[in-house]
Order: C-alpha cells, then structure tokens, then sequence
C-alpha cells in the first residue's frame, strides 16, 4: 500500500468524480467524466472504475496500491446490505451496488448515500468541522442531505436518514422525481429550475439571457455556470425561479432545525459552488421567518469549503472509518 491512500468516488446525476486522499484527507490526485443516465449499475460501475484508474494514474499508482475504497451513490443505501434503494436521478430501484463495486473492482467498497457522505466530509474536513452537530444541504441535479449528530454520521432506519430533498414542504405541490409532490427537492434542485424555467420562459413568455444552444423546450438539465451566469445578469426568469427555490430551501432547514437543532448548515453542490454567498440572501430570508425556539445568531450557516471535492472527500472518510475530531 501507497501510504495508506484512500480512493473515493463520487457517483453523481452528471458526472463521476473521483479522488484519491492521503491520511490527512487531502486531495492527491482526481478524474472525473460525465455520467451516462441511460446506463445501468454493471456499466456505471464500469466507469466508476475507469474515472478512479484515471485518478491513480496521475501518481503511477494501481488499485492494489490503495488502502481503503469508498464509494457515493445518489440513493439511500442499506447499510447491511449495500443495495441502492432508488436512485431517482439515475432511475435505479433496489441496485446490489456493494456486489457490482466488489466485483468490477476486485477489492472491498464502504458505499453510502451522496448527500450523506457530502456533509461527512464537510464535518469532519471542511466548513463545519469546529461543530459537533451540523447539516448539509447539496445542490446539483438533485438535491441530497446529510446530518451529522454529536460527530456521528445519521444514516437510521435502511439507511434512508438524511434524504432531505424528500422532506415534503407543500402538499399537493410540484411533482418530484421520486413520484411524490412537494419535496423540496421539486423546488431546489437544477431539474427542479429547468421545469419552472421552461414554464415561465416558454409557456408563460418571460424574458431570458440563457442562451438557446444551452436552454430550450428540449433542455432537461443544465450546467450550473449558466444559472449563474444569467443570475448575476439579473436575468428575470431565472432570478424568479432560483430566489424561490432558494427560499424553499431555507423553510426546509428551518423545519429540520426544529426536529435536529444543528448547530452548522452547511450548503454545497455544484450548483451553490457556482453562485457562491448570494444563495445565502434568499435562503436566510425564508431560513430566519420560520425558525422556531432558537436565535438565528446560534446557528451557522456556511457555504461548502470542500466544494467539488466534499462528496468523493467524504467517502474516502467512510473508507477509512475514522471518524474523529
């Protein structure tokens, strides 16, 4: 073994990342490339494999040389099983990730739910790590989660604790991918944006700046550059939709404040990592007005330090089973 390295990947709704980390959890070496949706877990795996070779190959490195192999898929995972349960982004339903992983690799994975293992890295690494109680909300195509209690990872019952993008915020509201309507995540996801982009620029003729080759009837997802370059040009339909989503967001958290009273948020993803502090007027707007029984001054609310790197980060953590401060 290299110097006991951890490999982590992170599984994505448009990209595969992965990392590899020393035993002070730093970035050594990375890959990524795109995810393909219509694959299925045995041909993701396969690519998952072909992004971390990539990785080891920047240090002349091969998977016999790594010490611990962690994993992120975007599902809840079972941790007795290792099954991914749904994988709304990926269309994915009760998947034997930990075998596939096992096999394509031939070396033995710790798999874990992307948003959980997001906020993993961010605890213990990253913008919450002088708390000991903190969550994470990480937006991209989807939206995940994660609570960290006490410096304990929360994964409960099949492993489903953590799915925030599920908390139902308005009965009988917009419908989510996983088949129920009103997740937060129908509000505050890029999926979520390009919907009520398309409504408002296409059916309902508000003006916008995203250009046509990025963003048309067509368009099912879009890169977060775009959101944010349009936003920052005070594009009107994508302000409209963003503000809200980002106001729903913060109602989200302060609902979950009254259930877990944490005393960190973070918020991540790739989307946040491309607007940056401005996500943070709409969301503390919404986040302050419905806060319950404790002062907005006792909790934090910090953007990712970890970035790009925080879920692979935090799965090489899980990998590794060391979870200290």
């Amino acid at each position: 073994m290299a110097d006991n390295l951890a490999l982590g990947i992170d599984l994505g709704g448009s990209k595969i990342y992965a990392v590899v980390t020393d035993p002070d959890n730093r970035v050594i070496a990375d890959a990524k490339i795109p995810t393909d949706p219509s694959a299925g877990p045995e041909q993701t795996a396969a690519a998952m494999k072909e992004t971390a070779l990539a990785a080891l190959e920047k240090l002349d490195l091969t998977l016999d040389d790594i010490a611990f192999f962690g994993a992120a898929i975007p599902s809840p995972v079972d941790p007795e099983t290792g099954d991914c349960l749904h994988a709304v982004n990926l269309g994915w339903k009760k998947a034997s990730m930990l075998k596939i992983m096992r096999e394509t690799f031939g070396h033995d994975f710790k798999l874990g739910n992307d948003g959980n293992l997001g906020q993993l890295g961010e605890h213990f690494v990253g913008a919450a790590r002088e708390f000991h109680s903190s969550v994470g909300y990480f937006i991209g195509t989807g939206l995940g989660g994660g609570i960290v209690i006490n410096d304990r990872l929360l994964t409960g019952n099949k492993g489903l604790a953590g799915e925030l993008g599920h908390a139902i915020i308005k009965v009988g509201g917009r419908r989510c991918g996983c088949g129920h309507r009103g997740c937060v995540e129908a509000y505050c996801s890029k999926k979520a944006f390009v919907k009520a982009l398309k409504k408002e620029i296409f059916k309902c003729g508000m003006h916008s700046l995203l250009p046509i080759e990025k963003f048309n009837p067509e368009t099912t997802n879009i890169k977060s550059k775009y959101l944010s370059r349009a936003y920052n040009e005070d594009d009107p339909a994508v302000r409209k939709v963003v503000d809200k989503g980002l106001r729903m967001l913060g109602i989200a958290a302060a609902s979950a404040c009254a259930v877990i009273a944490p005393q960190c948020i973070v918020l991540g993803g790739g989307f946040v990592e491309s607007m940056g502090d401005q996500v943070i007027i709409p969301f503390k707007a919404a986040f302050h007005r419905h806060l319950f029984g404790i002062s907005p001054a006792d909790i934090e609310i910090r953007i990712s330090e970890l970035g790009d790197h925080a879920v692979a980060v935090g799965a090489t953590i899980l990998a590794r089973g060391s979870f200290q401060k």
